[in-house]
């Protein structure tokens, strides 16, 4: 379970499980906040999760659910960071190791059926689509004062980093600030649209 957030100003959640019992469960959380002026300007609404030792994050209205890691399909003649497809409550999902898409080394000890999958939202990939992180953290609230705009710089024209996230947590009796990485999920995928596979 994930603790709740210490940082000022931020709401936290923890992420939806397993499809079968949590589908939609994303889809019903942006409703809320969008209910509530979550959208409204000044708020950065993030899934929070893991790739290695690092934190990541993507826009919460990109994503339409989090399911846990099933049996991958490999597909022929694919890019590396083309995982492979899944079936998903009946639809053929292509899934994106997110991973090697960013060029992250993979460690040894790595166990991919402790993974998660990110299923994306189909307004920004035109396809059914999923990105496996390592583990998936929160669904977060953030003021964009916290966020240092300056680093949106693309990593050999490839990472597409919108910023870093300053998240201010508790360690012991002082505070300091949890660096998290904002990507662009829609820029990260534009160039595969081709290798996708659609229901």
């Amino acid at each position: 379970m994930v603790k709740p957030s210490t940082h000022k100003g931020a709401e936290e959640r923890s992420p939806p499980g397993p499809a079968q019992e949590n589908a939609g469960s994303l889809e019903q959380e942006r409703s809320r906040r969008d209910e509530q002026g979550g959208r409204e300007k000044g708020l950065l609404q993030v899934v929070e999760f893991l790739l290695g030792k690092e934190r990541y994050a993507v826009d919460l209205f990109d994503v339409k659910e989090v399911v846990e890691y099933t049996t991958i399909t490999k597909l022929p003649n694919t890019a590396s960071y083309m995982k492979g497809i899944i079936d998903l409550r009946g639809e053929i999902t292509t899934i994106i190791d997110l991973k090697e898409r960013l060029r992250i080394p993979t460690g040894t000890d790595a166990d991919e059926e402790n993974s998660r999958i990110i299923v994306l939202d189909e307004k920004i990939t035109k396809a059914k689509t999923g990105i496996m992180v390592d583990d998936v953290l929160s669904v977060s609230t953030f003021d964009r004062n916290d966020i240092d705009s300056t680093s949106a710089t693309d990593v050999e024209d490839d990472t597409a980093i919108l910023g870093i996230i300053k998240k201010k947590v508790k360690d012991k009796d002082h505070e300091k600030n949890e660096l998290i990485i904002w990507i662009d999920i829609k820029y990260l995928l534009r160039d595969i649209g081709e290798g996708m596979t659609t229901a």
